[in-house]
């Protein structure tokens, strides 16, 4: 039992005491290693917050909309069901008219509509500059749309448009009345008419609709809604729609949905977390146990005033709150703008199409705050039990030494080496805690390295581009519906294959279909679905149409060498001959891991001319993504032939290639790049193209972004270790001023003692660089692959070569720290340091 039974009253005393130990110039490193860990902690939730809010915003300029849910294909009369409904608490609508039509919008795809004041707001489509459209023939759109027209963006301005719609093609003239950014990142454009012309080209549906419409869907309504909370939107959406049959159509709003938690996103944040806090816990906690181990005869005076371990805790958690309200809004005030310097790198690393967004959300400095508080009261805990539980009469003897061992060693003769050494020993708590400091700065280091460097280029271009160009209809190439999988002619073929330094070039063709199903076809899908839940769901409508959609690939010699084979062989002889055919899993169904075909079966296809031929199936194949459509269908299954057996047979003998793929060597890659920028650009503006130098650009900026804030956080980590060991040196010597004047009254050069002392500091690097050698190994093969197991380019290289490179700047550290402080202790006689009092 510690305190006093009866109490005291000491508290004023204790006050004054405290208030007195904070104006100690020791508490400066204690905030500074308060302020640090506050600002890691700031600086990552303003990059966490300000990316999510950003990538947010994003993903609702993608979709087109800020609603919480979208309902398409609506007529008028179902529209005003909902607008009357009081459980929705906005909503908006546009009557769809149809496509704009023109090699100016190729690579712009716009779409015409009227919208209302409410939808054109939840659709990011207000005006800026004008208004929205109200005379007749008057047009409001994007600046984007009017740079592809090659039109100006001043109000009044005049333009000719033809359009599409379900039944007919329009071309008349308007005049702009509204104007506004507009997105790249949106997959269509959007102009918006006046509701008078509206009626007059799109009379808009009216009365119950079943969801199945025409291809463009003029006339009909699309509506977007906001709920009354953002909490469980699907719910609420669903409540409301059910009631009038418009369940089946309701689209949620994915920006505002919980992201799928997955180890490659959650990871790096949570280690992220837990890197800053041991670093912050490594420093507060050393400084503060420095702290106490050399005022302890200054607690253990206090015990006998008769203060009490629980008042003496007091103190500590008193002087560590204090010392906090100067920490913590230092760390707040420098982190938030670190946070919001390194944002726009990473965001424009990422991605070109991502606005940055930097929010004052103040739940980035609430969470900064937090995590600091319990840093430094965890930290705090073991040095606050420690002065507690002195008593006077140990506190009176406390030196920093290790217990003399009982055994006695030979004598031998004493060094600065030894005594280094011995001095290290005397404390190996600090020992191992700077020691810790020193490690995570080069373990994160490392990791980070090792991470980067793993990233693989040709498995990232892999989903993209196999060769140094694709090239394919804009639609493929950017992936928005209605794709043109035809429209690569045999005039850029031609022209192509003259490129200067061309090294292989090839073509990818495509065919949908529909296949029959055999009563085998039909038996085998009876056999999956006794261990495919998928198959199973589906069964019953194939017992039903006794057919399935099929893809159809055509593919010339060089994009066939990309064929990966998962059953049977690669006959390519029996392949060319047109015997046989390669076909893919049913990739639709579950994993995507089922057979239908099995090597050996014969499938029947249907001919151009109406008759049907036999083709013997030689392998079960992989076909790479980069060569496929972006559109599956049906189960997911595709036949690949040769294109000398689809085209002529199966599909008309000069139908242009879906894609064309080629390489260049690297004098002429530059040529080629610049050619294909100016086909697609002037000679033929339906085409686009990706190519592996833009990609290696986007690729580099992953990579940078990781090495830009890893790097700004192993360089603070770095500072923490060398504060931690600056402190830890140094209280060590201040302790140690009598004794080592001492040592020198009795023949210890001062050439000796900083020998001592350089000795000292080495051994700290060399514990330091052995600590990071396992840990390094550790988190390089258990954190850092783990990171990398779900990213499709990760090629995990192991490697300590930071470690290596740090073994020099480490030494030069704790060599140079020790001959600074010596040097300062030594600007007093050794008789001045003898006389100092305790």
């Amino acid at each position: 039992m510690t305190d006093i039974l009866f109490g005291n009253n000491n508290g004023p005393v204790l006050k004054l005491l405290a208030k007195r130990s904070l104006k100690a110039q020791k508490n400066t490193i204690a905030v500074l290693a308060i302020m640090l860990a506050t600002l890691l902690f700031t600086s990552l939730s303003t990059i966490a917050i300000s990316l999510q809010t950003a990538m947010q915003e994003s993903n609702m300029r993608t979709i087109g909309t800020s609603a919480h849910v979208g309902i398409k294909r609506v007529s008028w009369d179902e529209y005003e069901l909902l607008s009357a409904d009081t459980r929705v608490k906005d909503i908006g609508y546009s009557v769809i008219i149809g496509n704009a039509v023109g090699d100016r919008f190729h690579k712009t795809p716009t779409e015409l509509r009227y919208g209302d004041a409410a939808y054109a707001d939840m659709t990011f489509n207000v005006p800026d500059t004008g208004r929205l459209p109200e005379q007749k023939n008057e047009i409001a759109t994007s600046r984007i749309v009017l740079a592809a027209m090659g039109l100006t963006d001043e109000i009044g301005t005049q333009m000719e448009l033809t359009f599409v719609t379900d039944t007919d093609t329009f071309t008349d003239t308007f005049t702009l009345c509204g104007i506004w950014d507009g997105d790249a990142v949106a997959y269509r454009q959007t102009m918006l008419l006046s509701k008078e012309y509206t009626e007059q080209v799109a009379p808009v549906i009216r009365g119950e609709t079943d969801g199945a419409t025409p291809p463009v869907g003029t006339g009909y309504i699309d509506t977007v809604m906001m709920m009354p909370t953002e909490w469980d939107i699907e719910k609420q959406a669903l409540e409301v729609t059910s009631q009038y049959g418009l369940d089946e159509r309701v689209s949620i709003n994915d920006a505002y949905g919980t992201a799928t938690v997955s180890p490659s996103t959650i990871l790096p944040l949570a280690a992220g977390i837990l890197v800053i806090f041991i670093a912050g816990y490594l420093l507060i906690y050393n400084v503060f146990y420095i702290s106490i181990a050399q005022d302890i005869r200054f607690y253990g005076m206090l015990k006998t005033l008769g203060t009490t371990a629980r008042q003496i805790r007091k103190i500590v958690y008193k002087k560590a709150m204090k010392l906090s309200l100067v920490g913590i809004p230092l760390g707040l005030l420098l982190g938030w703008p670190i946070g919001r310097l390194l944002l726009p790198f990473i965001v424009n690393m990422l991605t070109d199409d991502m606005r940055v967004v930097t929010t004052v959300n103040p739940v980035i400095f609430l969470i900064a705050i937090l995590f600091s508080l319990i840093t430094v009261f965890i930290s705090c805990k073991k040095p606050a039990a420690l002065a507690a539980k002195v008593s006077p009469m140990e506190a009176l003897h406390y030196v920093e030494q290790a217990p003399a061992k009982k055994k006695q060693r030979r004598s031998r003769q004493i060094s600065t080496t030894m005594m280094a050494k011995n001095n290290l020993g005397r404390n190996k708590k600090k020992v191992i805690i700077v020691t810790l400091s020193f490690a995570l700065s080069i373990v994160l280091l490392n990791s980070v390295y090792t991470y980067v460097t793993s990233f693989d280029f040709d498995k990232f271009v892999a989903d993209f581009s196999l060769t140094d160009f694709t090239v394919a209809d804009t639609t493929v190439i950017n992936s928005y519906a209605p794709f043109n999988t035809a429209n690569v002619n045999r005039d850029f073929i031609s022209q192509a294959e003259s490129l200067n330094g061309l090294e292989d070039i090839g073509s990818v063709y495509l065919w949908t279909s529909k296949q029959s199903l055999s009563e085998n076809d039909l038996a085998r899908l009876q056999e999956l679905a006794v261990s495919s839940d998928a198959v199973a769901k589906e069964l019953g409508n194939y017992m039903v149409r006794q057919e399935h959609g099929v893809n159809v690939y055509g593919l010339d010699n060089f994009p066939s060498e990309y064929i990966q084979v998962l059953d049977g062989e690669l006959n390519t002889e029996k392949w060319k001959s047109g015997a046989g055919v390669y076909v893919t899993p049913m990739q639709m169904m579950g994993d995507g891991s089922l057979y239908l075909y099995q090597p050996g079966d014969q499938i029947n296809v249907p001919q151009f001319d109406g008759t049907s031929k036999a083709y013997e199936v030689l392998a079960v194949v992989n076909i790479p993504k980069a060569l496929e459509t972006p559109l599956k269908v049906d189960m997911g299954l595709d036949y690949i032939f040769p294109t000398s057996e689809l085209l002529g047979n199966m599909v008309a003998a000069d139908q242009p290639a879906m894609k064309t793929i080629f390489n260049v060597d690297d004098e002429n890659l530059l040529a080629a790049e610049n050619w294909l920028k100016n086909y697609t650009a002037n000679t033929d503006t339906a085409l686009d193209y990706l190519s592996k130098v833009v990609l290696r650009q986007s690729f580099d900026g992953m990579i940078n972004m990781y090495r830009l804030v890893g790097g700004v956080l192993c360089a603070i980590l770095a500072l923490i270790g060398i504060l931690n060991f600056i402190n830890s040196m140094t209280t060590s010597i201040l302790s140690r001023h009598k004794e080592i004047a001492m040592l020198q009254s009795v023949g210890m050069t001062g050439r000796q003692v900083k020998q001592m002392l350089i000795c000292e500091g080495i051994g700290y690097s060399a514990l330091g660089l052995l600590c990071s050698l396992i840990l390094s190994i550790a988190g390089s093969l258990t954190v850092v692959r783990m990171m990398g197991a779900e990213l499709s380019y990760f090629t995990w290289h192991f490697t300590l070569l930071p470690v290596i490179l740090c073994i020099i700047p480490l030494i030069l550290i704790t060599a140079f720290v020790p001959i600074v402080c010596y040097n300062k202790m030594a600007q007093k006689t050794v008789v001045e340091r003898l006389r100092v009092a305790e």
